[in-house]
């Protein structure tokens, strides 16, 4: 029977992280933790015991350029534990514009060693689209899923045509550009997020189901948990024939 899978969410922003982190095995829920810093990382390894239903990965945070330099020691130490990558990619809004260049090297070095490993990358990529998706291309990343899409409608299908998925959240589910996104998306692309604590439905009480649900609604899908878990294995399996 297919489980609820949330592609992204920060649980370590949460106040109760502990009893969120235990909250996906106690549901058999399928759960990316993501974090901001390899830092963070390191520290989540530590504190947060082994489990069969949440995968962390080790992420670097466009946004985290402003204030922290990437600590490549131990991202390369951390690099062959983890099948996963992400918070990662690149930031052109406003707030972070200045800092684009850095944000570039790094993200540049991080595609370049996840494409040489066959990583699964969880892609932030605000008002910087393109740059993403080239520099994906150029180093090689066979398996990204990009996060809460903001882009170009137009851009949509190259993303796709280059093998990548997207993860989307209810807060794009009840804005008319975001909804528009997820209607272009194919079904077979297609994975969910909550981006809690951020996103539209997972502040006050988290409730994946009732998200599943109003996705279901509005694109009219009546599985769209067995869609979104058997995408996922597909990305999984497809990702373990290159896994190094």
């Amino acid at each position: 029977m297919p489980s609820l899978v949330d592609f992204h969410i920060h649980i370590d922003y949460y106040k109760n992280y502990e009893e969120m982190y235990s909250y996906f095995a106690q549901n058999k829920i399928y759960a990316l933790f993501v974090t901001n810093l390899p830092e963070i990382y390191d520290k989540c390894k530590k504190l947060f015991p082994k489990s069969k239903y949440v995968r962390i990965a080790m992420g670097y945070n466009p946004q985290i350029a402003k204030t922290h330099r990437f600590n490549k020691t131990l991202f390369e130490k951390w690099l062959p534990h983890t099948k996963y990558i992400g918070e990662v990619g690149l930031d052109y809004s406003k707030e972070y514009f200045d800092y684009r260049m850095e944000q570039q090297r790094v993200f540049r070095y991080i595609c370049k060693r996840a494409g040489e490993h066959n990583k699964i990358l969880s892609i932030h990529s605000r008002m910087a689209e393109r740059d993403v998706l080239n520099i994906l291309k150029e180093s090689n990343v066979r398996f990204a899923v990009f996060h809460w899409y903001s882009g170009p409608l137009s851009l949509v299908d190259e993303i796709i045509r280059n093998g990548y998925y997207f993860s989307v959240n209810y807060s794009m589910l009840t804005a008319e550009k975001g909804l528009k996104i997820i209607e272009k998306i194919p079904l077979e692309r297609l994975l969910i997020e909550t981006d809690g604590p951020f996103g539209k439905g997972s502040i006050a009480s988290y409730n994946l189901q009732f998200i599943y649900d109003e996705f279901a609604k509005v694109l009219g899908i009546k599985d769209i948990k067995g869609v979104v878990f058997n995408n996922l294995k597909t990305l999984l399996n497809n990702q373990k024939r290159y896994e190094q």
